[in-house]
């Protein structure tokens, strides 16, 4: 599933093209996440070459596994791409990918739940890594009912020593108050943007595409975006530290990842909000993402 020319869903189309052939991982997809940055470049936003296969996220089952790499036929596994780095979409049929980006999925896992994952899994990780230290610290996270800013909620949450506010839609609201529920962090679901309280917070993480609450960080503090497409002037607030965050391939990120999922699924029930579609209906999952509102994550299946 890919793109031979850039513009709106309707140009996304079933590509014809060779297996893979066996030297190397070859996977046998079973699903593939749609995510914005999918979006950006079937628009043209971010170039890319074409013919381009679309895609980052895929989990499947090893279809051919070179001597030593670790893997055998058979195996079920989980990868992020980085599409636009590496020229290898995860919307196909077969992948062939390098063994050193690729983790076993956890037996609590489906390989449904697992493509939805790496990408927003992985960023989230990493995001955070690159904020100070939150402990006593209050935090904004501009973004929560995303699903990478549902993947940030849930690390936040579980700090027990971080006060994090999460601003929503309001339509979102009752969910991520539930999602608070049982966790050992403070702070309040917020719904409108205007009244966020300005330099209130050390630490504001924007997974929404707000550039406008730089405003809500207090002197030295620390706003980190992972909009590059709705980023403040920097210039705007020299007294604070600003991060724009881009992903990257990391193998152990994305195995902290998995095994995260696995125990949320294990003990506390929690999967991934997916919704299932067919390669062929790419084009109404980049629609309705791209049409705002939508809750989860789209996962399409050869």
């Amino acid at each position: 599933m890919g793109i031979t020319r850039t513009g709106g869903p309707e140009v996304l189309g079933l590509l014809d093209l060779p297996e893979p052939d066996g030297d190397g991982l070859v996977i046998r997809v079973a699903a593939a996440a749609v995510n914005p940055v999918d979006l950006a470049t079937r628009s043209g936003l971010i170039p890319t070459a074409l013919p381009a296969v679309l895609g980052w996220d895929l989990a499947g089952t090893v279809a051919h596994a070179p001597a030593g790499c670790g893997y055998t036929a058979g195996d079920r596994v989980m990868a992020m791409t980085a599409q636009l780095g590496t020229g290898v979409g995860s919307m196909a049929e077969y992948v062939r990918f390098d063994p050193e980006y690729v983790v076993r999925v956890p037996d609590a896992l489906d390989l449904v739940d697992a493509a939805a994952l790496p990408l927003a899994g992985v960023t989230a990780v990493q995001a955070l890594r690159r904020t100070p230290v939150r402990a006593g610290r209050r935090v904004l996270l501009v973004g929560a009912q995303g699903s990478l800013g549902g993947q940030l909620a849930v690390r936040l949450l579980d700090e027990p020593d971080t006060t994090t506010d999460l601003l929503v839609r309001p339509g979102d609201a009752e969910a991520c108050r539930a999602l608070r529920l049982g966790r050992p962090g403070g702070g309040a679901v917020l719904t409108d943007p205007a009244r966020v309280e300005a330099k209130a917070y050390d630490v504001v993480v924007d997974a929404g595409g707000a550039p406008d609450l730089i405003e809500a960080v207090c002197p030295g503090g620390t706003f980190l975006t992972l909009v590059p497409f709705a980023a403040p002037d920097p210039a705007r607030r020299p007294d604070v530290e600003f991060v724009l965050h881009g992903v990257e391939l990391d193998r152990a990120d994305l195995a902290e990842v998995a095994a995260h999922a696995a125990h949320a699924a294990r003990d506390a029930g929690v999967r991934p909000r997916t919704t299932v579609l067919p390669f062929a209906d790419a084009h109404e999952a980049h629609r309705r993402l791209e049409a705002g509102g939508f809750r989860g994550k789209f996962v399409l299946m050869p």
